[in-house]
C-alpha cells in the first residue's frame, strides 16, 4: 500500500494564505479527519509497564535497580577504590574539612 499526496491548485489570488492563482500547495490535516487513522496509530503505539528490580519495562530490571542505587540528597561520604584495593570514605567534618577514613574489610 502507498501513500498518496494530494496536490491542490489555487483557484484565485489569496494574500491571506499566500497563494497566487494556479500555485500547488498541499493541505495540512490532521489524524483525526481522517476516518479509521486513529485507530491504526493506537494499534502500532509501544506502551510499557513501569520497571521494577524485578521486573523490566521502559528499562531493564538490572538498570532500574542500578538506578535505585543513586542517592539525590545530601551524601555522607563518598567511596573510593586505592590501587591496592582497600577502600575509603571521603566525608567532612563540621567545618567542612575533607576527611579520609579507611573502612574496614570484613576478610581477616
Amino acid at each position: 500500500m502507498s501513500t498518496k499526496i494530494l496536490q491542490l491548485k489555487a483557484r484565485n489570488d489569496d494574500s491571506e494564505i499566500r497563494l497566487s492563482k494556479g500555485e500547488n500547495y498541499y493541505p495540512k490535516t490532521s489524524a483525526d479527519a481522517v476516518a479509521g487513522l486513529d485507530k491504526l496509530i493506537a494499534k502500532q503505539v509501544v506502551t510499557y509497564q513501569s520497571a521494577t528490580e524485578t521486573d523490566d519495562g521502559l528499562m531493564t530490571a538490572a538498570d532500574k535497580k542500578k538506578l535505585n542505587k543513586i542517592k539525590t540528597e545530601p551524601l555522607e561520604g563518598l567511596k573510593f577504590k586505592s590501587p591496592d584495593g582497600s577502600i575509603f570514605v571521603l566525608s567532612v567534618d563540621n567545618d567542612g574539612k575533607p576527611v579520609f577514613t579507611k573502612e574496614e574489610s570484613d576478610v581477616h
